[in-house]
Parts: structure tokens; C-alpha cells; sequence
């Protein structure tokens, strides 16, 4: 009789736990400036403008083959062309991006890694990273700091 009482609050307590899953809600990156908000999952992005970037990076031991967006393209959809952003991180990390800088550095915003949508203990579901392989000028200490992971806001300031 006692385990039967329990059934209600098992199937209570398992569906609580299923609706968490991962995949059972999408992160999404938001874009604010001052004429409002956008926002994408990493599909949406995908669909925007889907590029590929293949590098190295200071925290990978390997070639790593990332899927996603640049941000100059994603910038774009909302008229962005200068002045800085604050890349904001799942956990509060901020750094401020110089526009300009950031596009000519050619910062792209990863969704994929080596062919995986990027889970939040890889880096994901949004990591700035720039052409370190090509481009061995981009192996500083400020583009590191600009190589946000786990990205969830991207907010323009005039700074």
C-alpha cells in the first residue's frame, strides 16, 4: 500500500525531470540595441548565414571545425556598424567589443563544433572565435578576452 501512495509523485517528479532535459528548451542568443531586441536559437542563426571557420584555439588541443555565423552578418540584421558591444555569458562574464575591430578581426559566433551543436559544458551554445590559423596577429591577450563562451547577449553601447 505504501509504494502505491508514491506512484502520483514519482510520475509528478520524473516528468519535472524529463521537461528539464537538455533539448526540451533552446538557448538563444540576444542581440539589444536601440531600437530593440533580437533574438535567435542556433538554427535561426544557422538559417541567417551558415559559414564555417576551421582554426585552432588557445583553449583546444585540436583543429577544431566550427559551424555558425559571422558577426559582422549577424550585426548586419539589426544595422550595427560601430561602436561596442557587451558580449554578456551565461554566468555574467562581460566583455566589451569593439565593433569595428571585431569585424575586421572577422569574430564569428560558433553553434556547431566539429559537426555537434555546442552544449554549455562545451563551450556553448554560443563561443566567439576568431581565425587564430590564419591570421597568427590575432594571438593576443585582447582578442582572447574577446572570445566569449557560452554567449547569451550581445548589447550595443556607445562606450
Amino acid at each position: 500500500m505504501y509504494p502505491m501512495r508514491l506512484l502520483p509523485a514519482l510520475a509528478l517528479m520524473a516528468g519535472l525531470l524529463l521537461s528539464l532535459a537538455p533539448g526540451a528548451f533552446a538557448q538563444e542568443l540576444t542581440l539589444s540595441h536601440p531600437e530593440g531586441r533580437l533574438s535567435f536559437t542556433a538554427a535561426e542563426l544557422l538559417e541567417l548565414s551558415s559559414a564555417e571557420l576551421i582554426t585552432e584555439t588557445p583553449w583546444t588541443d585540436d583543429v577544431q571545425h566550427f559551424e555558425g555565423i559571422y558577426l559582422a552578418d549577424l550585426l548586419q540584421q539589426a544595422g550595427i556598424e560601430s561602436g561596442y558591444l557587451a558580449a554578456t555569458a551565461l554566468n555574467g562574464y562581460s566583455v566589451d567589443l569593439p565593433v569595428e575591430d571585431a569585424i575586421k578581426a572577422q569574430a564569428f559566433i560558433a553553434v556547431k563544433a566539429n559537426g555537434e551543436f555546442m552544449r554549455v559544458r562545451d563551450k556553448g551554445p554560443f563561443w566567439i572565435v576568431f581565425p587564430w590559423s590564419q591570421q597568427s596577429e590575432l594571438e593576443t591577450r585582447t582578442v582572447r578576452a574577446w572570445a566569449i563562451w557560452q554567449l547569451v547577449e550581445l548589447a550595443q553601447g556607445d562606450q
